[in-house]
């Protein structure tokens, strides 16, 4: 792996050692999980778009909301919302992930022209510290950098790449800590969660721009985690007991999030005959998932929400946990 020293960003040193209980290679079809439910709709007149996709050991919940075609972060805590919208990208900031710190990272498009890329934009991206001042994450040499969740300790996971549309081509995923990158090896990746102590990190890799597959890195060994019956998927946090939740795609086409732990998939689906889709995006010490979904309304019209989903502890699905 490959090092750069980057003083880009002011990140809080203090390294949190926290033990990890999945065995990964030896996942199957479980049991059920019993979740509560709860919706998330960014409470703002017009609000069209609501997802959440970071949660915190406090419960505090990021993620990205939109009036139109117009979308801004959000921060939800003690049920305030506080929109998130980095100093450069007004319209189009989405908050990623936020640690027990307060401290948020995310990213943002800015506009480039068409003969430099065929989108017209690159994609940046920023942490939040708790008083709210803001600073520039950016993977030296890239186009495109997205931050995507922050640890207790301050590491911040996410991927980068140049051209928007080569992301096979030239996307690694990288862990930054104390300015330092270091860039993972593996071509098509991109980083999504890492445990507090560092040593669990997951992801999703890009074979091709069709096909994504999630991933395990324990110690320095990278491992496939794909769910049974899944076509595609996606890794998308890691809490510090070593639960991963992430999403994939079933042989039927529909797109269930799940957890994985101690070896055991859990499909998660957000209830109601109107959910078409669902998504997780993340998870806390205390198992707490947020995510979002998608429903059909009668005219068929889309609509996406935010989630949180809470383990349901009158139900013991774990009797080896007594």
């Amino acid at each position: 792996m490959r090092k750069l020293r980057i003083a880009a960003c002011t990140i809080v040193a203090a390294l949190l050692v926290a033990g990890l209980t999945v065995p990964f290679g030896a996942a199957r079809a479980g049991s059920k999980h019993h979740l509560n439910f709860k919706s998330i709709d960014v409470a703002l007149p017009s609000v069209t778009f609501t997802s959440a996709l970071g949660i915190n050991a406090q419960g505090d919940i990021v993620g990205r909301y939109a009036v139109g075609s117009v979308g801004h972060g959000y921060l939800l805590s003690d049920g305030t919302y506080t929109t998130i919208d980095a100093p450069d990208g007004l319209g189009s900031t989405q908050a990623q992930g936020i640690n027990e710190e307060g401290q948020i990272v995310g990213f943002y498009t800015v506009p480039v022209a068409k003969t430099v890329d065929p989108t017209g934009v690159f994609t940046r991206s920023f942490l939040r510290d708790r008083d709210g001042t803001f600073s520039s994450i950016q993977f030296p040499g890239s186009n495109n950098t997205l931050a995507i969740k922050i640890s207790p300790g301050g590491k911040v996971v996410g991927c980068f790449h140049n051209l928007s549309f080569d992301t096979p081509t030239t996307m690694h995923g990288f862990v930054l800590h104390e300015g330092n990158y270091e860039e993972f090896p593996m071509l098509g990746s991109m980083h999504n969660g890492i445990a507090r102590d560092g040593r669990l990190i997951v992801g999703v890799v890009f074979p091709d721009m069709a096909t994504f597959h999630a991933y395990a890195v324990h110690r320095g060994v990278t491992e496939m985690i794909d769910p049974p019956d899944a076509v595609v998927s996606d890794a998308r946090d890691v809490n510090p007991s070593g639960e991963v939740v992430g999403f994939f795609t079933d042989s039927a086409n529909k797109t269930h999030g799940f957890l994985l732990r101690k070896g055991e998939f859990t499909t998660i689906d957000f209830p109601g005959e109107d959910v078409v889709s669902t998504q997780a995006r993340g998870i806390n010490p205390q198992g707490d998932i947020g995510g979002f979904y998608v429903s059909k309304d009668a005219a068929g019209k889309l609509h996406t929400h935010g989630f949180v989903a809470t383990r349901n502890k009158d139900n013991n699905e774990d009797d080896d946990d007594k």
